[in-house]
């Protein structure tokens, strides 16, 4: 169970990031996914892993 945490989390992670680079480099409108990926389930997660192409 720990390490579907883990797996998730770090799905977490890695999304945030992509949100806060893409911000950074002059897509804005991206931040306004960080509370959607921030409260998601571990199904939403994967969905939007899904949108982003992973």
């Amino acid at each position: 169970m720990e390490e579907k945490y883990q797996e998730t989390e770090e799905l977490r992670k890695k999304l945030l990031s992509d949100v806060y680079a893409g911000s950074f480099a002059g897509m804005p409108a991206m931040i306004l996914d960080e509370s959607r990926i921030r409260n998601a389930s571990k199904e939403e997660l994967e969905n939007i892993a899904k949108e982003y192409g992973y």
